[in-house]
């Protein structure tokens, strides 16, 4: 049932960022809603928080502001005005981001961010909020601006997951499996791999899936951890994907014995799960990545929510 819309109304919420180990390309649909990715990643308490005003208007206007600055954000731009335009509204829409993520890395931004503000957005068109809903618009937002295929998903579920049906959520299928208790996960990284690039290569493409399907059907079969670490190397090792500061980081950590790392997909980024203190594995990494773009969070086993 829709809201009786207000002189201006604002919602916020929080989504996780989100890590992939490795994955699967499935684009042979038609609908957008039914296109993703299977594969494997985690959520991290490092995340987005969306706060979304709307205010009625002749026409609609969109708004965009990420860490304080002015930004030219498609996704978003896509969530807001099909989400309206479905609605029968026209709206001023504000969108204000307040971000750990930065963009480009492969922690997930885009998907915070438009998942972040199909949630508010539905909250407040809707007298009663539906996470599916929400995720559908920001599942088809990334998918048509080439951003993401398996995050949306991933980030309504939280903690590590195993994505066995690619689409959006309601559509897909993503299960939570057990992760590591008491680790911490340190992540490094720049922007490098272009995730529209790789999404539409043909060569790229094949040689991801070959080894995606292999290696998720592995983690099915055997859901935990561990798995999830070795599958995660596989991958990285045979899509010849790694650049190689990613390489030369990872064979930094694996002497000094932080074995449960690898690649960050799709990133110039790595991600190293720690016991006990992080430093050591910090360190390591500010010899490959400048000390600004080394990052000390969690696993985040809760999906993106509302606030307040």
């Amino acid at each position: 049932m829709k809201k009786p819309l207000k002189a201006k109304m604002t919602a916020e919420a929080f989504v996780p960022g989100h890590v992939t180990g490795f994955f699967r390309i499935h684009d042979e649909f038609e609908d957008p809603h039914l296109r993703g990715s299977t594969g494997s990643g985690f959520c991290i308490n490092a995340g987005t928080t969306t706060r979304l005003s709307i205010r009625p208007a002749e026409t609609t206007t969109i708004s965009v502001v990420y860490n304080g600055s002015l930004l030219e954000a498609p996704v978003t731009d896509v969530v807001v005005s099909k989400m309206l335009e479905d609605n029968g509204v026209t709206m001023d829409v504000r969108v204000d981001y307040t971000s750990d993520l930065p963009i480009g890395t492969g922690y997930g931004a885009s998907g915070a961010g438009a998942l972040g503000a199909a949630i508010t957005l539905d909250s407040l068109l809707h007298d009663e909020y539906d996470l599916y809903r929400a995720g559908r618009y920001a599942h088809y937002a990334e998918v048509v601006n080439h951003t993401g295929l398996g995050d949306i998903i991933a980030q309504t579920v939280g903690g590590l997951e195993i994505r066995l049906k690619p689409g959006a959520p309601g559509i897909g299928d993503a299960r939570r499996i057990s992760g590591p208790t008491g680790r911490r996960v340190v992540l490094a990284g720049s922007p490098g791999i272009e995730t529209r690039f790789v999404l539409t290569n043909p060569e790229t493409k094949g040689k991801i899936n070959r080894a995606g399907e292999r290696l998720t059907e592995r983690l099915d079969s055997a859901p935990g951890f561990e798995t999830f670490i070795e599958c995660s190397r596989l991958f990285a090792n045979s899509t010849n994907l790694m650049p190689e500061r990613v390489a030369d980081a990872l064979s930094g950590l694996e002497r000094a014995g932080f074995s449960d790392s690898s690649m960050v997909m799709l990133g110039d980024a790595v991600f190293c799960f720690c016991e006990g203190d992080a430093q050591a594995a910090c360190r390591i990494l500010a010899e490959h990545y400048r000390e600004d773009e080394v990052m000390v969070t969690e696993i985040y086993y809760e999906g993106g929510a509302l606030r307040g």
